[in-house]
């Protein structure tokens, strides 16, 4: 190991300290937090924010290594910040303050420490952790009643479009054959917070220029909404043409599967569109050149090694 390496590892290894304590402080907020993953269907993708998390940062570990540690008293005050946020929610028992504290903590003792410019380049990951927080109950269940009656009227009116005959009545969509609920499980809000951490972390992790991942990180929240709505329409189309049999198919059942994957699958199309608008790879990784890159130069083809002797023989001939 030479002693740059050897300084590096070290000057990396104090930081453990500060990581210990800071564990220990937030310890307590997580085994409520993940109960309520594993409770409600619609929370557990926070299972795979953390995990997600640290892939970003990973993926960023070749940079990390070659910057220098320059703490910065600028930290400090988004540090104290972040601890009385966990202080006034750990006081007033409201978990989402203190939860949404970690991500505060994280870069102010990041910036104190590390310095700006390791910040800069953990700043993504540790802004990721806020996808892993719930929404505050009655803020949640007043946002998901509103986005039941959008998706219940934009559904009816595209049912009707498709000559299904439906009368919409509040939430409800009466059809000849069978009345459906657009319940809290079917509304577009449970899976918003998961389907826009999809569309930050596809952005992330692809070759991609800053235009593209923005409009791509954009456009996943009204992809999200719109693959409810494609999924409802669907549902009941079938409901009426097939039979209500086809609701207690996997196509109903696993709605935020299906959502999950028609959101993947619209970010896809707009991700080729922007490639041919825009110009650039279409691959995960970093694999493709970038597209402000020229392309290199077509090299002229080698001449074999054994060419130039027997011209130099050849010439002594003429001689």
């Amino acid at each position: 190991m030479t002693p740059a390496l050897a300084r590096g590892r070290a000057a990396w290894a104090w930081l453990a300290l500060p990581g210990l304590a800071l564990i220990a402080l937030y310890a307590p907020l997580f085994p409520p937090l993940v109960r309520e993953w594993a409770e409600f269907p619609s929370l557990s993708h926070g299972f795979a924010i953390p995990v997600i998390a640290g892939a970003l940062v990973w993926a960023r570990r070749h940079r990390l290594r070659a910057l220098p540690i320059a703490p910065t008293p600028w930290g400090l005050p988004v540090l104290v910040l972040g601890l009385a946020q966990i202080v006034v929610g750990a006081r007033g028992r409201e978990p989402f303050i203190a939860r949404m504290s970690l991500p505060v903590t994280l870069l102010g003792l990041t910036l104190l420490l590390g310095g700006a410019r390791i910040a800069r380049e953990l700043a993504l990951g540790i802004a990721y952790l806020v996808f892993m927080v719930p929404l505050p109950w009655v803020t949640l269940k007043l946002i998901t009643y509103r986005s039941r009656l959008l998706d219940a009227a934009v559904a009816g009116q595209a049912l009707a479009g498709l000559g299904v005959p439906v009368f919409r009545e509040g939430v409800l969509l009466h059809l000849p054959n069978v009345t459906l609920e657009v319940a809290d499980e079917c509304s577009s809000i449970p899976a918003i917070a998961a389907l826009v951490s999809l569309g930050v972390a596809y952005a992330a992790l692809s070759c991609r220029s800053r235009s593209r991942r923005l409009i791509l990180v954009a456009a996943t929240l009204p992809f999200a909404v719109g693959s409810n709505i494609i999924r409802i329409i669907t549902t009941a189309a079938a409901a009426y043409y097939v039979g209500p049999w086809t609701l207690h198919t996997v196509y109903h059942q696993f709605n935020g599967t299906v959502n999950f994957l028609l959101t993947f699958l619209l970010l896809l199309l707009l991700d080729r569109s922007l490639a041919r608008t825009l110009g650039g790879g279409l691959s995960l990784g970093g694999g493709l050149r970038p597209p402000s890159e020229p392309p290199p130069k077509a090299l002229a083809p080698a001449k074999p090694a054994l060419e130039r002797p027997v011209r130099a023989r050849e010439k002594k001939v003429v001689r």
